[in-house]
């Protein structure tokens, strides 16, 4: 369903060592090199990613899309940098006073940008976030990424996903003490728990759990992304706050959340194109 894993603890070793010894800029054409070759024997991904291309208005070549792939491939390399050098990384952030305006919030993530750096996005703000995750990485990679030096705030809070009742426990947890939820929006955690939005042109089933959640708490949502602007560089760009309405059914207020969501994240796309990291036929799945 997303893109094939070929990477493994070794590889990833082996990158951060010479990160060490010759430094970001000295890494970088190596990753640029590993892109490439990726993007030859990718002929799966290749092909899907056309229709996101023709969606998004860019026409699609070899090279855009190793380009895209390198984007990709650098986003997965910062998030481990972020791990041993966090303090090193310049984060702007955009419509920053209207998350700040409020607490106890809903952030609607997706695979766009580097989503996982929200470690190193959030690390300043004086709040507690829980994010929801249920990553497939391998777990030779997972295990490393847990022994790399973590200096990372201790506002951040992860829920396991996998752990079933002990994170539902732990979401209704979280918002009654007033904290912020994370929740992925783009793919489906239980396929008969969609909302279906006007996406890209086309119908598209979103994760329906963070705004149903929403409605029955009565939070907001607020779209995030986490953009990579260049060496080191990242861009968090919140939405305006989506607002609940309790005042009419929750069906009909969950789809007018998800249709606002669904209009900042196509904004996000159409800006910043090579950072979508859904390497499969999103649409068909």
């Amino acid at each position: 369903m997303w893109i094939k894993q070929r990477g493994n603890q070794l590889g990833y070793k082996a990158i951060l060592t010479i990160y060490k010894i010759i430094g970001y800029r000295g890494t970088k054409p190596i990753i640029w090199l590993v892109s490439f070759v990726y993007a030859l024997i990718t002929k799966n991904e290749r092909e899907a990613i056309k229709d996101y291309y023709e969606r998004v208005g860019v026409s699609y070549s070899f090279m855009y899309y190793v380009s895209h792939i390198n984007q990709f491939s650098l986003s997965l390399f910062d998030r481990f940098v972020t791990k041993i050098d966090p303090d090193s990384f310049d984060i702007e952030r955009v419509n920053l006073s209207k998350f700040l305006d409020d607490k106890n919030r809903i952030l609607a993530l997706s695979h766009v940008g580097n989503w996982a750096n929200t470690f190193v996005a959030f690390k300043y703000e004086n709040r507690t976030i829980h994010i929801t995750a249920d990553e497939k990485l391998k777990e030779s990679i997972a295990e490393y990424e847990k022994s790399l030096k973590h200096q990372n705030s201790s506002n951040i809070k992860v829920i396991n996903l996998q752990e079933g009742l002990k994170a539902s426990i732990e979401i209704v947890q979280a918002l009654k003490a007033g904290d912020d939820l994370a929740i992925m929006v783009d793919r489906l955690i239980d396929s008969s728990k969609f909302v279906e939005v006007n996406f890209l042109n086309s119908p598209t089933k979103f994760n329906k759990n963070p705004f149903e959640i929403a409605y029955n708490r009565n939070v907001d949502i607020m779209g995030v992304t986490v953009i990579r602007s260049g060496d080191k560089k990242y861009k968090v760009i919140f939405s305006d706050p989506i607002r609940v309405d309790k005042s009419i059914k929750r069906e009909e207020s969950v789809a007018i959340m998800a249709e606002k969501y669904a209009k900042y994240l196509e904004g996000i796309l159409h800006e910043y194109p090579k950072q979508w990291f859904n390497f499969y036929k999103f649409w068909e799945s």
